[in-house]
Protein backbone atom coordinates (compact mmCIF):
# COMPACT_ATOMS: atom_id res chain seq x y z
CA UNK A 1 0.00 0.00 0.00
CA UNK A 2 1.26 3.51 -0.81
CA UNK A 3 1.07 6.21 0.88
CA UNK A 4 3.36 9.11 2.52
CA UNK A 5 6.43 8.19 4.07
CA UNK A 6 6.03 8.42 8.17
CA UNK A 7 7.76 11.00 10.26
CA UNK A 8 9.09 9.80 13.93
CA UNK A 9 7.59 12.09 16.59
CA UNK A 10 10.73 13.81 17.68
CA UNK A 11 13.34 12.69 15.03
CA UNK A 12 11.95 14.35 11.98
CA UNK A 13 15.07 14.36 9.92
CA UNK A 14 13.61 13.61 5.82
CA UNK A 15 16.74 11.50 5.34
CA UNK A 16 15.59 9.11 7.63
CA UNK A 17 12.15 8.75 7.41
CA UNK A 18 12.42 5.69 4.39
CA UNK A 19 15.18 3.55 6.83
CA UNK A 20 12.90 4.27 9.93
CA UNK A 21 9.91 3.55 8.37
CA UNK A 22 11.40 -0.30 6.57
CA UNK A 23 12.67 -1.20 10.14
CA UNK A 24 9.27 -0.90 11.79
CA UNK A 25 7.09 -2.53 9.09
CA UNK A 26 10.45 -5.45 10.11
CA UNK A 27 10.46 -5.08 13.76
CA UNK A 28 6.61 -5.30 14.17
CA UNK A 29 6.50 -8.37 12.10
CA UNK A 30 9.11 -10.01 13.93
CA UNK A 31 7.51 -8.90 17.52
CA UNK A 32 3.83 -9.97 16.46
CA UNK A 33 5.41 -13.55 15.49
CA UNK A 34 6.39 -13.85 19.10
CA UNK A 35 3.67 -11.78 20.63
CA UNK A 36 1.41 -14.45 19.49
CA UNK A 37 3.29 -17.42 20.72
CA UNK A 38 3.49 -15.62 24.14
CA UNK A 39 -0.25 -15.06 24.13
CA UNK A 40 -2.01 -17.99 22.58
CA UNK A 41 -5.30 -17.76 21.08
CA UNK A 42 -6.08 -14.53 22.52
CA UNK A 43 -7.70 -12.12 19.51
CA UNK A 44 -5.66 -8.84 19.24
CA UNK A 45 -7.92 -5.36 19.65
CA UNK A 46 -6.49 -2.12 18.60
CA UNK A 47 -8.47 1.10 20.18
CA UNK A 48 -9.22 3.83 17.70
CA UNK A 49 -8.83 7.48 19.61
CA UNK A 50 -9.40 10.80 18.23
CA UNK A 51 -10.74 13.96 18.74
CA UNK A 52 -13.85 14.47 17.38
CA UNK A 53 -13.81 14.84 13.34
CA UNK A 54 -10.29 13.52 13.33
CA UNK A 55 -10.64 10.89 10.54
CA UNK A 56 -11.59 7.85 12.43
CA UNK A 57 -14.61 6.29 10.79
CA UNK A 58 -12.38 7.64 7.49
CA UNK A 59 -9.60 4.87 8.64
CA UNK A 60 -11.97 2.38 9.99
CA UNK A 61 -13.97 2.29 6.50
CA UNK A 62 -10.32 1.95 4.99
CA UNK A 63 -9.19 -0.79 6.81
CA UNK A 64 -12.21 -2.53 6.10
CA UNK A 65 -12.11 -1.84 2.35
CA UNK A 66 -8.52 -2.96 2.18
CA UNK A 67 -8.04 -5.45 5.19
CA UNK A 68 -5.30 -7.06 3.96
CA UNK A 69 -6.72 -10.71 3.83
CA UNK A 70 -7.50 -10.35 7.25
CA UNK A 71 -10.73 -11.01 9.14
CA UNK A 72 -11.62 -7.51 11.21
CA UNK A 73 -14.85 -7.20 13.40
CA UNK A 74 -15.16 -3.82 14.40
CA UNK A 75 -16.74 -2.26 17.18
CA UNK A 76 -18.55 1.23 17.07
CA UNK A 77 -18.87 3.64 20.26
CA UNK A 78 -20.30 7.19 18.98
CA UNK A 79 -22.25 9.87 21.62
CA UNK A 80 -25.48 10.73 20.56
CA UNK A 81 -28.72 8.59 20.21
CA UNK A 82 -28.11 8.12 16.91
CA UNK A 83 -24.74 6.05 15.98
CA UNK A 84 -24.30 8.02 12.65
CA UNK A 85 -20.34 6.26 12.45
CA UNK A 86 -21.69 2.92 12.51
CA UNK A 87 -23.96 3.25 9.76
CA UNK A 88 -21.33 5.02 7.68
CA UNK A 89 -19.20 1.64 7.42
CA UNK A 90 -22.14 -0.76 7.41
CA UNK A 91 -22.19 -0.95 3.77
CA UNK A 92 -18.99 -2.34 3.53
CA UNK A 93 -18.99 -5.46 5.03
CA UNK A 94 -19.65 -7.38 2.20
CA UNK A 95 -17.62 -6.25 0.04
CA UNK A 96 -14.88 -6.23 2.98
CA UNK A 97 -15.67 -9.88 4.12
CA UNK A 98 -15.61 -8.31 7.72
CA UNK A 99 -19.24 -9.42 8.91
CA UNK A 100 -18.75 -8.90 12.35
CA UNK A 101 -19.79 -5.06 13.12
CA UNK A 102 -20.96 -3.97 16.77
CA UNK A 103 -22.44 -0.95 17.75
CA UNK A 104 -22.40 0.73 21.07
CA UNK A 105 -25.11 3.32 21.35
CA UNK A 106 -26.33 6.56 23.55
CA UNK A 107 -23.12 6.67 25.44
CA UNK A 108 -19.62 6.59 25.81
CA UNK A 109 -17.95 3.29 25.97
CA UNK A 110 -15.27 4.67 29.11
CA UNK A 111 -18.38 5.20 31.11
CA UNK A 112 -21.78 3.68 30.93
CA UNK A 113 -20.95 1.08 28.43
CA UNK A 114 -17.83 -0.57 29.91
CA UNK A 115 -19.65 -3.75 30.83
CA UNK A 116 -21.22 -3.56 27.15
CA UNK A 117 -18.00 -3.64 26.14
CA UNK A 118 -16.36 -6.32 27.77
CA UNK A 119 -19.59 -8.21 27.07
CA UNK A 120 -19.18 -7.75 23.14
CA UNK A 121 -15.43 -7.94 22.72
CA UNK A 122 -15.72 -11.72 25.17
CA UNK A 123 -18.29 -12.59 22.53
CA UNK A 124 -16.53 -11.63 19.24
CA UNK A 125 -13.38 -13.30 20.98
CA UNK A 126 -15.02 -16.96 21.67
CA UNK A 127 -16.77 -16.91 18.10
CA UNK A 128 -13.44 -17.46 16.61
CA UNK A 129 -14.15 -15.31 13.01
CA UNK A 130 -11.97 -12.83 13.61
CA UNK A 131 -8.06 -12.68 13.24
CA UNK A 132 -8.38 -8.69 15.08
CA UNK A 133 -11.10 -5.95 16.48
CA UNK A 134 -10.64 -2.36 16.37
CA UNK A 135 -12.87 -0.31 18.59
CA UNK A 136 -13.67 2.86 17.05
CA UNK A 137 -13.93 4.85 20.09
CA UNK A 138 -15.89 8.18 20.76
CA UNK A 139 -14.23 11.10 19.83
CA UNK A 140 -14.36 11.70 23.84
CA UNK A 141 -13.76 8.49 25.53
CA UNK A 142 -10.53 7.92 27.48
CA UNK A 143 -8.56 5.44 25.38
CA UNK A 144 -6.51 4.21 29.13
CA UNK A 145 -9.89 3.10 30.38
CA UNK A 146 -11.01 1.25 27.08
CA UNK A 147 -7.42 -0.31 27.08
CA UNK A 148 -8.18 -1.73 30.86
CA UNK A 149 -11.70 -3.48 29.48
CA UNK A 150 -9.45 -4.81 26.56
CA UNK A 151 -6.82 -6.24 29.11
CA UNK A 152 -9.73 -7.38 31.32
CA UNK A 153 -11.43 -8.94 28.60
CA UNK A 154 -11.76 -12.96 28.49
CA UNK A 155 -9.79 -14.13 25.37
CA UNK A 156 -8.83 -10.46 24.25
CA UNK A 157 -5.61 -8.85 24.10
CA UNK A 158 -4.76 -5.06 23.76
CA UNK A 159 -2.58 -4.82 20.44
CA UNK A 160 -2.40 -1.27 20.66
CA UNK A 161 -4.15 2.22 20.76
CA UNK A 162 -3.66 4.23 17.45
CA UNK A 163 -4.63 8.15 17.88
CA UNK A 164 -5.77 9.79 14.45
CA UNK A 165 -5.09 13.62 15.14
CA UNK A 166 -6.16 16.08 12.27
CA UNK A 167 -3.18 18.00 10.29
CA UNK A 168 -5.36 20.74 9.27
CA UNK A 169 -6.97 21.52 12.92
CA UNK A 170 -4.50 19.89 15.28
CA UNK A 171 -2.45 22.94 15.80
CA UNK A 172 -5.59 25.19 16.64
CA UNK A 173 -7.17 22.41 18.66
CA UNK A 174 -3.96 22.73 20.92
CA UNK A 175 -4.44 26.23 21.38
CA UNK A 176 -7.79 26.33 22.25
CA UNK A 177 -8.71 25.74 26.09
CA UNK A 178 -11.60 23.87 25.24
CA UNK A 179 -10.38 20.94 23.46
CA UNK A 180 -6.52 20.77 23.94
CA UNK A 181 -6.57 18.38 27.16
CA UNK A 182 -8.87 16.00 25.33
CA UNK A 183 -6.30 16.23 22.58
CA UNK A 184 -3.33 16.03 24.25
CA UNK A 185 -4.59 12.82 26.27
CA UNK A 186 -5.45 10.61 23.42
CA UNK A 187 -2.12 11.52 22.13
CA UNK A 188 -0.65 10.97 25.40
CA UNK A 189 -2.10 7.25 25.69
CA UNK A 190 -1.30 5.77 22.42
CA UNK A 191 1.49 3.74 20.54
CA UNK A 192 1.15 5.09 17.15
CA UNK A 193 -0.53 8.40 16.10
CA UNK A 194 -1.94 8.63 12.35
CA UNK A 195 -1.94 12.35 11.19
CA UNK A 196 -5.00 12.12 8.67
CA UNK A 197 -5.72 14.77 5.93
CA UNK A 198 -2.19 15.76 5.32
CA UNK A 199 -3.20 16.55 1.68
CA UNK A 200 -4.48 19.91 3.20
CA UNK A 201 -1.48 21.15 4.70
CA UNK A 202 2.29 21.73 3.26
CA UNK A 203 5.40 19.27 3.90
CA UNK A 204 6.70 22.20 6.13
CA UNK A 205 3.43 21.41 8.04
CA UNK A 206 3.60 18.22 8.52
CA UNK A 207 7.07 17.90 9.81
CA UNK A 208 6.08 20.58 12.18
CA UNK A 209 3.17 18.97 13.47
CA UNK A 210 5.18 15.62 13.95
CA UNK A 211 7.73 17.11 16.47
CA UNK A 212 5.22 19.20 18.32
CA UNK A 213 3.55 15.22 18.51
CA UNK A 214 6.80 13.91 19.64
CA UNK A 215 7.12 16.88 22.84
CA UNK A 216 3.39 15.58 23.69
CA UNK A 217 4.41 12.32 23.12
CA UNK A 218 8.31 11.26 22.71
CA UNK A 219 9.11 7.93 20.77
CA UNK A 220 5.71 7.61 18.93
CA UNK A 221 5.72 7.46 15.37
CA UNK A 222 3.80 9.97 13.82
CA UNK A 223 2.19 8.27 10.39
CA UNK A 224 0.60 10.37 7.60
CA UNK A 225 -2.48 9.22 5.80
CA UNK A 226 -4.02 10.73 2.78
CA UNK A 227 -8.38 9.46 2.78
CA UNK A 228 -7.39 7.22 5.49
CA UNK A 229 -5.09 5.25 4.07
CA UNK A 230 -2.27 3.22 6.26
CA UNK A 231 -0.57 -0.47 5.83
CA UNK A 232 -3.03 -2.71 8.28
CA UNK A 233 0.38 -4.13 9.27
CA UNK A 234 1.32 -0.77 11.05
CA UNK A 235 -2.37 0.06 12.00
CA UNK A 236 -2.89 -3.43 14.04
CA UNK A 237 0.68 -4.09 15.30
CA UNK A 238 1.01 -0.61 16.82
CA UNK A 239 1.57 -1.65 20.54
CA UNK A 240 4.75 -4.20 19.57
CA UNK A 241 6.57 -1.00 18.54
CA UNK A 242 7.50 -0.66 22.45
CA UNK A 243 5.62 2.57 23.67
CA UNK A 244 4.13 2.87 26.67
CA UNK A 245 1.34 4.74 28.55
CA UNK A 246 0.08 5.46 31.87
CA UNK A 247 -3.07 3.21 32.30
CA UNK A 248 -4.90 5.61 34.51
CA UNK A 249 -8.34 6.20 33.90
CA UNK A 250 -9.42 10.13 33.33
CA UNK A 251 -12.35 12.49 34.00
CA UNK A 252 -13.52 13.61 30.63
CA UNK A 253 -11.61 16.77 29.87
CA UNK A 254 -14.10 18.10 27.20
CA UNK A 255 -17.63 18.01 28.12
CA UNK A 256 -20.01 17.80 24.86
CA UNK A 257 -23.80 17.62 24.13
CA UNK A 258 -25.67 16.54 21.26
CA UNK A 259 -29.18 17.27 18.87
CA UNK A 260 -30.49 14.88 16.31
CA UNK A 261 -32.32 16.70 13.40
CA UNK A 262 -34.65 13.86 11.74
CA UNK A 263 -35.78 13.96 9.14
CA UNK A 264 -33.03 15.89 7.63
CA UNK A 265 -34.21 17.90 4.94
CA UNK A 266 -35.65 17.76 2.34
CA UNK A 267 -33.25 20.93 1.76
CA UNK A 268 -31.48 22.11 -1.30
CA UNK A 269 -27.81 21.19 -1.27
CA UNK A 270 -26.68 24.83 -1.80
CA UNK A 271 -28.83 25.55 1.23
CA UNK A 272 -27.17 23.40 3.50
CA UNK A 273 -23.86 24.43 1.59
CA UNK A 274 -24.73 28.02 2.93
CA UNK A 275 -25.43 27.17 6.78
CA UNK A 276 -21.90 25.39 6.90
CA UNK A 277 -20.68 28.61 5.61
CA UNK A 278 -21.55 30.19 8.66
CA UNK A 279 -22.29 27.62 11.35
CA UNK A 280 -22.61 28.42 15.56
CA UNK A 281 -19.63 29.12 16.92
CA UNK A 282 -19.79 26.87 19.24
CA UNK A 283 -20.48 23.98 16.74
CA UNK A 284 -17.68 21.45 16.65
CA UNK A 285 -19.07 18.78 14.83
CA UNK A 286 -21.66 17.86 12.31
CA UNK A 287 -22.11 14.67 10.56
CA UNK A 288 -24.96 12.27 8.88
CA UNK A 289 -27.16 12.58 5.63
CA UNK A 290 -29.84 14.81 4.49
CA UNK A 291 -32.68 14.55 1.84
CA UNK A 292 -33.32 16.92 -0.69
CA UNK A 293 -36.43 17.86 -3.06
CA UNK A 294 -35.61 15.86 -5.72
CA UNK A 295 -35.53 12.42 -3.87
CA UNK A 296 -31.62 12.54 -3.76
CA UNK A 297 -29.90 11.98 -0.14
CA UNK A 298 -26.87 13.82 0.78
CA UNK A 299 -23.49 13.02 3.61
CA UNK A 300 -22.70 15.90 5.43
CA UNK A 301 -19.04 16.15 7.77
CA UNK A 302 -18.48 18.86 9.18
CA UNK A 303 -15.73 20.23 11.94
CA UNK A 304 -15.69 23.57 13.05
CA UNK A 305 -16.01 25.85 10.22
CA UNK A 306 -14.15 22.59 7.79
CA UNK A 307 -17.56 20.77 5.96
CA UNK A 308 -18.15 18.66 2.52
CA UNK A 309 -21.56 17.42 1.23
CA UNK A 310 -21.32 14.75 -1.37
CA UNK A 311 -24.08 12.46 -2.78
CA UNK A 312 -24.35 9.67 -0.15
CA UNK A 313 -24.29 5.83 -1.57
CA UNK A 314 -27.44 4.10 -1.49
CA UNK A 315 -31.29 5.05 0.81
CA UNK A 316 -30.13 6.32 3.75
CA UNK A 317 -32.28 7.89 6.94
CA UNK A 318 -32.34 11.31 6.53
CA UNK A 319 -30.34 12.19 9.99
CA UNK A 320 -27.60 14.53 11.11
CA UNK A 321 -26.18 14.63 14.31
CA UNK A 322 -24.95 17.89 15.95
CA UNK A 323 -21.69 18.02 18.48
CA UNK A 324 -21.01 21.34 20.54
CA UNK A 325 -19.68 22.21 24.00
CA UNK A 326 -23.28 22.75 25.45
CA UNK A 327 -26.91 21.65 25.34
CA UNK A 328 -27.95 25.48 24.97
CA UNK A 329 -25.38 25.46 21.65
CA UNK A 330 -26.76 22.50 19.92
CA UNK A 331 -29.97 23.13 20.70
CA UNK A 332 -29.91 26.54 19.10
CA UNK A 333 -28.14 24.81 16.05
CA UNK A 334 -30.67 22.19 15.49
CA UNK A 335 -33.43 24.78 15.54
CA UNK A 336 -31.52 27.20 13.34
CA UNK A 337 -30.89 23.88 10.49
CA UNK A 338 -34.28 22.91 11.16
CA UNK A 339 -35.57 26.02 10.24
CA UNK A 340 -33.90 25.86 6.75
CA UNK A 341 -36.67 24.50 5.25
Amino acid sequence: MSGPEPAVAGHPGAGELDNAWQAAIGSIAAARRQSDDARGDAVGVTVLTGFLGSGKTTVLRQLLAEPAGLRIAAVVNDIGPVNIDAMAIDGLQVASRTPDRVELTNGCACCALVDDLAETLEILASAGTSDAIVMEASGVADPATLAAVIESAAGCALDGVVAVVDAHLLASQLGDSRFAPAVRRQIDVSHLVVLSKVDQVDDETVQSLARRIGELAPGRMVVPSVHGRIDPRILLGAALQGATFRADAGEHPFEVATAVVSPAGPWEVTTVARWFESPPETLVRAKGWFSTPDGSCHEVQAVGRSWRIEPANGPLDPVIVLIGDSAEAVDRAAASLRNLG
